[in-house]
């Protein structure tokens, strides 16, 4: 009994104790709670400024994406007022909307083949700009069309049946060209055709009257027509061992298309390894390579607003062009004009793109960023 009654006594000493305990806990909570909930809210709305920041610099850099677009030639003529080809010059593109935000996106041109970006996402809330240099990744080569003649060696023009212009200026023939050079191997790599190999030594292109497709062809190859028309390169050529173009057969036509045919083969000696004749007519702008020496004596039907260029990467180029000839002619070790009237003519569109495919000139554009910054 005396037990019951000191646990009775024990116990009736402890009441109140859970509600000093409750208002310990209350007043600990009326202290951390409110600067919680602060912490809390501040942390939302840091979450959500992120967010929209993040989405933001998404639209941004998508508008980034949007102009290195717009720099390949297929879509540059959709630049209103084309692509900025001048210093100091810019376009503003075509504006884009992206998740409610505004972006606009200016070019500007600063040196060959470097443009600056400038990319502004704009919403309700707030507006971020990226800017981004970028440029050509291949190695640029265009400085070669910048003369009617250009030879890492030297030049020729031999008497009154061959003339040229202009003789004088910038555009003017240039012996012991030092700028830079392609390599064989490099410009090989450029040009390759990734299809099935054309099995016939002989391509007859009376059998491709709606276009030329691509072509590969390992071995030599002599290119020739049973029929007289006009037949238009619809992909490059690449071939691996001395080609014929137009020695013998039918007249014909060969509209370049912007493309290029490109001869691998670099013969011993004096040998050609790339020749092309009386037979063929050559209209369009395009290129015409070989890794080694060149005899060009095609009929020409061009005008001033064609281009073609014609280089011997490793060799000479030897020409006796019927007509007149519009574009550049270079040869490494040398160039040789016997007869024809051979004139500088602007490898650029009215777009200010490159009429032919090359190097360095875009119309193959793989662009890298050099610089990329926020603000």
């Amino acid at each position: 009994m005396k037990n019951l009654i000191s646990i009775s006594r024990k116990l009736r000493n402890q009441q109140g104790q859970a509600l000093v305990i409750a208002l310990v806990f209350l007043g600990i909570g009326a202290l951390t709670l409110p600067p919680l909930m602060t912490l809390m809210g501040s942390a939302l709305v840091q979450g959500t400024t992120f967010e929209n920041r993040t989405a933001g610099l998404y639209a941004a850099d998508a508008g980034i994406e949007q102009a290195i677009w717009y720099l390949d030639p297929e879509n540059s003529p959709l630049i209103p007022g084309g692509l900025p080809v001048n210093t100091g010059e810019s376009r503003t593109l075509p504006g884009i909307s992206i998740d409610g935000r505004t972006v606009s996106v200016t070019l500007a041109y600063l040196t060959e083949d470097t443009y600056q970006i400038v990319s502004t996402s704009t919403s309700p809330t707030e507006t971020i700009s990226v800017t981004a240099v970028v440029s050509e990744t291949f190695n640029n080569y265009t400085g070669i069309m910048n003369h009617v003649i250009t030879s890492q060696g030297d030049y020729t023009i031999q008497g009154g049946q061959a003339s040229v212009s202009p003789d004088t200026g910038d555009n003017a023939p240039i012996p012991n060209y030092d700028g830079p050079w392609p390599g064989a191997n490099e410009l090989s790599s450029f040009y390759y055709v990734n299809t099935t190999p054309y099995a016939s030594n002989t391509l007859n292109l009376a059998n491709y009257p709606a276009g030329i497709p691509e072509i590969l062809r390992l071995g030599t190859l002599d290119i020739v027509a049973t029929a007289n028309a006009v037949y238009t390169l619809e992909g490059d050529i690449y071939i691996t061992g001395d080609t014929l173009i137009g020695m013998t057969g039918s007249n014909f036509t060969i509209d370049l298309n912007g493309h290029s045919i490109y001869v691998k083969s670099n013969t011993a000696g004096n040998q050609y390894a790339l020749r092309i004749g009386g037979k063929c007519t050559l209209i369009g702008s395009g290129s015409i390579i070989a890794e080694g020496n060149i005899e060009f004596k095609p009929n020409m039907s061009t005008s001033l607003s064609d281009y073609i260029f014609v280089l011997s990467v490793n060799g000479k180029t030897y020409m006796q062009p019927n007509g007149n000839f519009y574009g550049t002619l270079a040869g490494s070790t040398e160039v040789y004009l016997q007869n024809g009237s051979v004139t500088y003519s602007s490898p650029f569109d009215e777009y200010g793109n490159y009429k032919i495919d090359f190097p360095g000139s875009g119309l193959s554009h793989f662009w890298g960023i050099i610089s990329w910054s926020i603000s």
